[in-house]
């Protein structure tokens, strides 16, 4: 059941009572999930709901939610304090008979099911973000009872909320929702909101089309309410209308109003400004400009640039305010916040008002640098870029502050920065033992780019100092290698959605601008900000690897992640990059790993990946969600400019695998049932389908998506360069000679060759600094070698 009536939300904060709680950071970094324990909210909310009962209340159900094909009720989001939220769904149950039902439900919150006015099912596993499931069966009489459900959970900042109730077993049942109007008008409704999308799936401009893929004969209003209720109507005869929406990707609610009540859904959309250039002129000439035209948005980073350019006004007054609100308040990623704050400590405090300089030091003071002071937060402690940023903070915190006495731990900053600065260097030998498990991230390199730079500008500590330049000096490379065309890109250990589909607007990309030339869409340049305003500078000799000369190519093996997991492989030309991470735990279940990357340099949209979906759903808050990370890993094998993918998927799973295909951004795309040719420029790309692929005819993905059913599907991607392979048509007859196949599972590819059935237990160790071939002026002919250079 995919279509509920919904009451409104019920939250309140709910801290629970400030503890410490163990140190359970072993510095072994892994993605996925991580165990943290019960915190002390859900320690309160566990003794609060031991022996409650709970009866059915008297509200009204104003809105209607629309499911996806997953049939789940999906409130799920992110939230920086703990807030215990309540909400209630019912149906009516369509019942033709007396008969015994048997059910099945979903969900990692809590759950009370009543038919009619009877309570049938209670499950309250409460096991944050891992939802279990609930069998019970349950008496209907004759007729069209309620359903109901109350569906509850702790929200400790990213929490999936919402529940999925099955009717296993009954005869003749059918649920139907309630709206005070025409049946026919509300079915109408519906179809139009189920077929709701962009007209693109890439908006350059502010002004994003919106249309439905299943047009009324007469005009449907639809209404934004958190756009300033913008509101326009489709039909037949109004096939589109234009919506003002903000830059980057963005979830936005859409609503129709009938007889009183809201039928809802949720629509995302990509939007990406102008490109900004920064020239190969000099670093100081791309600082400069980038400082002239960057856009941080609201980040604390726009403050503490007005003060470094020496000026101060309202604006800057207010989102330092607000960064003071979320430290002082302990949000969740205040401590990202804190190397901005820490900075204009440091640099900048005397610029400021008395009121404000004394404010920003008792937040500095006040805040809770680990998990063994007290605290009852929702603060991430345990993930790579958290672990970094708090112990700079700490060690940094005390630093400046040896004298004073922070409250959270009754410590003095002395002690706080010998503490901080021991945590620190068990990070950093983590790191320089295995590398990073956020590889290549988009998403979270920016974040340890803002950490190290902090600790390089404002340390006093020498030998933490030369840490963190060593660290930058080794991300600004592996940064390199993987820019192309603008587009930080490649396989990553950890991203998002909105990385994939605003690829050239991320902080990466203006990092990778600002470093090395090129171009970015300003709107995520924190980090860059930060990078322009500090002594660091990276290594000259990244250059002419983030944008090779062309008819080079560049190639590359490293590792990276908790005992080598994440092996790196990377073919790179001037045109194209293909990018993969080789034999990384295949077939478990993944998270927000992006195992293969291809991307052209002509057009930053150009860009081809594939992926198993975690939730059917678009635009989901889920880790892996449906572009993003992989419900079920592959293994993988690249050599040179050929990966192998292989997949078996296992019964539960989503039963497919997908390519992102942006055809539009090729200059030419041929297909057939097994294969994809595209060129980019001079770039090229050749994608095979063991299965037939399947090309996606409706919704916003149409003509972006082909589809391999399962349960064993295999893909070969295969990239090349007009430098080195030639005319287009030669580079296909050069892929179609692979004559790739697919035997039980075996995959091969020319003399490539992936054997899930003999996988290696060991593979050789390699450096977590990249090994580095580059050769120049030489065709992918198999001749010999005419010049060729190693760099480590």
């Amino acid at each position: 059941m995919s279509r509920w009536n919904l009451s409104a939300g019920d939250a309140r904060v709910y801290p629970g009572v400030a503890a410490p709680m163990p140190n359970a950071v072993t510095y072994r970094f892994e993605n996925g999930w991580v165990d943290t324990g019960d915190l002390p909210c859900r320690a309160a909310l566990r003794r609060e709901v031991e022996d409650r009962v709970i009866s059915l209340p008297e509200l009204s159900y104003p809105e209607v939610y629309l499911g996806g094909p997953s049939g789940d009720v999906d409130l799920s989001g992110f939230c920086h304090v703990p807030e215990w939220r309540v909400r209630h769904a019912r149906v009516r149950l369509l019942c033709p008979k007396a008969q015994v039902i048997q059910a099945r439900v979903k969900t990692a919150g809590a759950v009370h099911i009543w038919c009619g006015n009877a309570l049938v099912a209670r499950f309250e596993p409460f096991t944050r973000n891992q939802p279990q499931v609930h069998a019970f069966e349950f008496p209907a009489v004759a007729g069209a009872p309620y359903l109901t459900v109350r569906f509850e959970d702790l929200h400790e900042r990213d929490t999936v909320f919402g529940f999925r109730l099955e009717l296993v077993a009954g005869e003749g049942l059918q649920t139907e929702i309630e709206v005070d109007a025409d049946k026919a008008e509300v079915a109408t409704a519906l179809a139009v909101l189920d077929g709701l999308r962009t007209v693109e799936v890439f908006n350059m401009r502010h002004q994003v089309g919106i249309t439905s893929d299943a047009l009324p004969d007469r005009d449907i209003a639809i209404r934004f309410p958190d756009l300033q209720a913008q509101e326009d109507a489709l039909s037949a005869d109004n096939p589109v209308f234009e919506l003002t929406a903000p830059a980057g990707c963005s979830v936005q609610r859409c609503a129709v109003d009938l007889g009183g009540t809201q039928l809802v859904r949720h629509l995302g959309m990509t939007v990406l400004q102008d490109r900004v250039a920064l020239s190969d002129e000099s670093y100081e000439a791309r600082k400069s400009a980038l400082l002239a035209r960057q856009d941080s948005g609201e980040d604390i980073v726009q403050a503490l640039l007005a003060l470094a350019q020496g000026r101060w006004d309202a604006a800057a007054q207010q989102i330092l305010d607000q960064a003071l609100r979320e430290v002082e308040a302990r949000h969740d990623c205040a401590d990202f916040r804190m190397m901005s704050l820490l900075w204009i400590w440091k640099h900048h405090r005397q610029q400021l008002p008395d009121a404000q300089a004394e404010r920003l030091t008792q937040a500095i003071l006040g805040f809770r640098y680990w998990m063994d002071e007290p605290g009852n937060d929702v603060m991430w402690f345990w993930s790579e870029n958290h672990v970094l940023c708090f112990h700079i903070a700490q060690f940094l915190a005390g630093e400046m502050m040896p004298a004073e006495l922070f409250t959270a731990s009754s410590r003095p900053g002395a002690v706080q920065a010998r503490l901080g600065a021991a945590r620190l260097h068990m990070w950093f030998d983590a790191i320089d033992e295995h590398g990073l498990a956020e590889w290549n991230s988009t998403a979270y390199y920016p974040i340890n780019y803002r950490g190290l730079l902090a600790l390089f500008t404002l340390a006093q500590d020498s030998a933490l100092k030369q840490r963190a330049k060593l660290l930058l000096d080794r991300m600004s490379q592996m940064v390199a290698l993987h820019m192309a065309g603008g587009v930080a890109a490649g396989s990553q250990g950890r991203l998002y959605e909105k990385e994939l589909l605003a690829g050239p607007m991320t902080e990466l990309g203006a990092l990778g601008s600002l470093m090395f030339g090129g171009w970015h869409v300003p709107g995520k340049d924190a980090a860059a900000v930060m990078l322009a305003l500090s002594p660091y500078r990276p290594p000259d000799a990244a250059s002419g690897l983030a944008r090779p000369e062309p008819g080079a190519r560049i190639e590359a093996e490293y590792q990276q992640g908790l005992e080598g997991q994440a092996r790196l492989n990377l073919f790179k030309t001037a045109s194209v990059q293909l990018s993969s991470v080789v034999h990384h735990n295949p077939g478990q279940t993944g998270h927000q790993q992006h195992v293969i990357d291809l991307q052209f340099a002509s057009d930053p949209l150009a860009r081809i990946w594939v992926n198993h979906p975690g939730t059917l759903r678009h635009w989901a808050e889920a880790r892996p969600s449906f572009w993003a990370g992989n419900g079920r890993l592959p293994d993988v094998t690249q050599g040179a400019n050929t990966a192998l993918m292989l997949y078996e998927l296992r019964p539960g799973d989503i039963p497919f695998t997908h390519l992102f295909l942006p055809q539009d951004h090729f200059d030419e795309c041929l297909s057939d049932a097994h294969w994809v040719f595209v060129r980019a420029g001079q770039g090229y790309g050749a994608i095979w389908s063991a299965g037939a692929l399947e090309p996606e005819q409706d919704g916003l993905y149409a003509g972006y998506e082909r589809r391999q059913a399962g349960p064993m599907s295999a893909w070969v991607i295969h990239a090349g360069d007009a430098a080195l392979h030639g005319s287009f048509a030669a580079f296909i007859e050069t892929a179609r000679a692979l004559a790739p196949q697919l035997a039980g599972p075996r995959l091969t590819a020319g003399s490539a060759v992936l054997d899930a059935s003999d996988r290696a237990s060991s593979l050789p160790a390699l450096p977590v600094t990249p090994n580095i071939k580059i050769t120049r002026n030489e065709p992918l002919n198999g001749r010999k070698n005419r010049d060729a250079s190693y760099e480590r």
